[in-house]
């Protein structure tokens, strides 16, 4: 999975914020916010999209502090992860209704390297409060086809392997800025359509179609998620390329419903903390926190 890093905006300056806490700031458009305010806000959505850097410790600390924070506003909240793919969901349904030992979900369930450190708590809180958790990836392995043949090679697919992705053929209809913005991450490749001279061998050729399942598959989930628990809100987190400037999943989310109230959260860490460039992060997220 991609990160995409904050961009620069000119004529903004550095500023140092009254901070709630030693070791974060969070601001929504330039204006300082604590922790309880966003809470408020964020629960007032019917999904929240939070998008993190994957090695990041504060930031997945963080992570459990919103979904205890929005639990205690509301009851009623589905997690939905990339972390895990749609295929091992009946093993998580196993494991959070307590059928299933912890060994027997972690050999089952392929979770990422850093698991154990950093989403057992959110798994775990979901446990004990009886929360849903939404398995939201597609399986790796399909995303690997459409990153070396294109999405046209999913069709060959059997349909029960379909079932674990979104809709197909997905959209590849981006937002600008996104399709810049992977277009020089993956080596300035097309979108894999008829013609296409990959630039570089050391990228498979239709790695934004890979890219795009990804968005795709997660925003189904979402939805698929919210017409499961219609009551719930969806707390979805993702690396922050799939949400940050309202790209990728986000994006998916608000063209399928238009009447969906989608938030962003994006998590940066910043080496300037706390003496913050406000302007590369402002158009990142609807909050976002700054962090050591």
């Amino acid at each position: 999975m991609v990160c995409l890093r904050g961009r620069a905006a000119p004529g903004f300056v550095r500023h140092r914020f009254a901070q709630e806490s030693p070791d974060r700031l969070i601001f929504s458009h330039r204006s300082v916010r604590n922790f309880d305010q966003m809470i408020e806000e964020l629960g007032k959505a019917d999904v929240v999209v939070v998008g993190e850097q994957h090695d990041h410790k504060l930031g997945h600390a963080l992570e459990l502090q919103i979904l205890q924070g929005l639990q205690t506003h509301n009851p009623a909240v589905a997690l939905s992860l990339e972390m895990f793919e749609r295929d091992v969901q009946l093993v998580l349904d196993e494991y959070l209704a307590d059928q299933i030992t912890q060994p027997s979900f972690l050999a089952a369930s392929r979770p990422w390297p850093n698991y154990a450190a950093d989403y057992a708590p959110l798994i775990e809180f979901c446990k004990t409060n009886k929360l849903p958790v939404i398995a939201a990836n597609a399986p790796r392995r399909y995303v690997n086809i459409a990153s070396r043949k294109g999405q046209a090679a999913l069709l060959d697919l059997p349909r029960e392997s379909k079932a674990y992705l979104a809709k197909l053929p997905y959209s590849m209809d981006l937002p600008a800025g996104y399709d810049s913005a992977l277009n020089e991450i993956f080596g300035n490749h097309g979108s894999g359509g008829a013609g296409s001279q990959p630039t570089s061998p050391a990228q498979p050729p239709y790695m934004k179609e890979g890219q795009a399942l990804w968005d795709a598959t997660m925003a189904d989930s979402i939805l698929r998620g919210r017409k499961t628990f219609p009551k719930h809100l969806i707390l979805q987190m993702n690396g922050a390329m799939h949400s940050d400037s309202g790209y990728g999943l986000v994006d998916r989310l608000r063209k399928s419903n238009s009447k969906l109230k989608v938030l962003i959260v994006s998590i940066k860490p910043d080496t300037a903390f706390p003496n913050v460039d406000i302007g590369k992060y402002e158009k990142d997220a609807d909050f976002v926190i700054v962090t050591k």
